[in-house]
C-alpha cells in the first residue's frame, strides 16, 4: 500500500508538470556513473546547433558523441553545473550551449526560437549511486542536465517530508555524482502534499533545510 500510495503521488506530480509543458524522462536513457541523460543532450546539441555538430562530426566521425559526453562532465566537474547551463562547454575550442535563456523582448526572434527548443523532464525513480541500486523519487533536468533531486514522502503512508529529510540526510551519499555539491544537482526538495523543503548541499547528518 505504501509503494502504491507514494507512485500515485509521483504520478501526480508528474502529470501537472507535464501540463505546464515538462515532459516525462525515461530513466533506462540514465547514465549513473556520470549523472546526465546523454540522450536529451546530444538530441539537444543537434538541433540548436546543428552547424557546429556538423562541424565535429567531419573531425571526430563516431566518437564525437562519447567524447562531447566526456568533455562536458568534466566540465562540470570543474566549474560546476550552474556555470555549464549558463555558459556551456569547450569543445576543440568551440563553445557547446546546453540550454538558452529567454530574450528580454520578443524582437530577438532568432533566440526566441532557440529559447523554445529547451525542453524540461521530470523522470522517476533513477538510480542515484553508483555502487547499488537505489534510487531518487524524482530527478528534473534541463536540456539532459539534472538541477534538482525530489524525495517524496505521503502522510496516508504514515510519512511525512521530514522522513525524507531523513532519507537525504542518511541514505544519500553527497560524494555521488548526482549529488555532489556544485557539481550534481543544484538543489534537493523533500516534499509531502503539504510541505517542501530544499537543501543546496547533501553533507550527511549536517544537511541544512530551508521550508
Amino acid at each position: 500500500m505504501k509503494a502504491t500510495t507514494e507512485k500515485a503521488f509521483e504520478a501526480y506530480i508528474q502529470e501537472t508538470l507535464a501540463a505546464r509543458g515538462w515532459e516525462s524522462g525515461d530513466n533506462f536513457l540514465w547514465d549513473k556513473p556520470k549523472a546526465v541523460f546523454p540522450d536529451y543532450v546530444l538530441d539537444f546539441i543537434k538541433t540548436t546547433q546543428a552547424d557546429l555538430w556538423k562541424q565535429m562530426e567531419k573531425l571526430q566521425g563516431a566518437e564525437l558523441s562519447g567524447k562531447l559526453i566526456d568533455t562536458l562532465v568534466k566540465e562540470r566537474n570543474t566549474k560546476g553545473t550552474i556555470h555549464i547551463l549558463r555558459h556551456g562547454f569547450k569543445f576543440y575550442g568551440k563553445t557547446f550551449k546546453l540550454a538558452f535563456f529567454k530574450p528580454a523582448h520578443g524582437l530577438v526572434q532568432e533566440t526566441q526560437i532557440l529559447f523554445e527548443q529547451n525542453r524540461l523532464h521530470v523522470t522517476r525513480q533513477v538510480p542515484c549511486h553508483p555502487t547499488d541500486g537505489s534510487t531518487v523519487d524524482m530527478v528534473l533536468s534541463l536540456n539532459g542536465i539534472p538541477f534538482a533531486t525530489v524525495e517524496i514522502k505521503n502522510p496516508f503512508t504514515g510519512q511525512t517530508w521530514k522522513n525524507a529529510v531523513y532519507q537525504y540526510k542518511t541514505d544519500r551519499d553527497p560524494r555521488a555524482p548526482l549529488f555532489l555539491f556544485k557539481k550534481g544537482a543544484v538543489v534537493h526538495f523533500a516534499v509531502d502534499p503539504d510541505e517542501v523543503h530544499m537543501a543546496t548541499r547533501l553533507n550527511g547528518g549536517k544537511t541544512f533545510f530551508l521550508p
